[in-house]
């Protein structure tokens, strides 16, 4: 985990964190929530709160000795409360910030459809519909301001969820140490920061089709791709939406888990469909 890393600006670690399509949340050492993102109230409810105990809400015995060890934990799988999303996976990293510890935590729900599909269906349990969750802004939300960006910067250096931000022409102009080492490029990140992102994909209609969705303020949630390490391809799940201003895009928010199952078929765009 790099701290050399540059970071976004901080307008656009503010932006990141509270309007990702999953759940982000840093903790104290106690695992008592400190600051928590929109998605992360949709899945915990009152347990994203400032004060609350996370791990206990999320059925997370053993937290103690998680912290204790202080490595990287993927996939965890856990409770939430939210009605149409109970179940789904808990990625938690832990380090420093201005010499205290804490835990950085990213939630993704499971969902029984991804978005984009070539047959997209209709239900409370879709991806869809976990978006529009997210997106329904209301006063309940005090998103997370400006006080706060050491401790977003923090969860960028420390949480194992890989993020990268992409600009309209299809540039990676940030990624974190995670996304960094998905696709290799830990010993020359320049290699892959500051080029385009169709590099990294094995199935390039794929990125075609997500390249114009990102413009379009389009979601992509919960769609099973692979990924590309030294030719290698590596099952992830992407959970990305877009920062648009003015019908222009500013920069995508995309955050790419390892599969929980990567022998699962990969999910599909109308382009790959079109191409049989």
């Amino acid at each position: 985990m790099s701290q050399q890393i540059a970071h976004p600006s901080d307008d656009q670690l503010l932006d990141l964190f509270n309007w990702a399509s999953p759940g982000m949340v840093v903790t104290d050492s106690q695992g008592r929530v400190v600051i928590a993102n929109k998605a992360a109230g949709e899945l915990v409810g009152e347990n994203a709160a400032a004060g609350q105990a996370l791990p206990e809400a999320l059925g997370i015995a053993n937290y103690a000795a998680l912290a204790e060890a202080g490595r990287p934990v993927e996939n965890r799988a856990v409770i939430f409360t939210a009605d149409a999303f109970p179940t789904g996976f808990a990625n938690i990293g832990f380090g420093e910030v201005d010499g205290e510890r804490y835990g950085f935590w990213a939630l993704r729900p499971e969902t029984i459809h991804p978005t984009p599909s070539p047959a997209p269906i209709e239900g409370a349990a879709t991806a869809a519909s976990w978006i529009g969750r997210v997106d329904a802004r209301n006063a309940a939300y005090q998103p997370v301001t400006a006080d706060s960006v050491a401790l977003i910067q923090g969860y960028y250096d420390h949480c194992p969820v890989a993020i990268h931000l992409i600009e309209e022409d299809g540039t990676v102009s940030h990624a974190n140490w995670k996304d960094i080492a998905i696709v290799g490029a830990t010993e020359q990140p320049d290699t892959y920061v500051g080029h385009h992102i169709r590099h990294i994909y094995a199935d390039q209609e794929v990125v075609d089709d997500f390249l114009g969705r990102w413009g379009e303020d389009a979601p992509i949630i919960d769609f099973r791709a692979d990924f590309l390490n030294s030719g290698e391809r590596v099952p992830v799940v992407i959970f990305s939406t877009a920062n648009v201003a003015d019908g222009k895009l500013k920069n995508t928010r995309c955050f790419v888990f390892s599969d929980n199952d990567p022998r699962r078929s990969r999910d599909r765009v109308a382009a790959l469909d079109l191409a049989f």
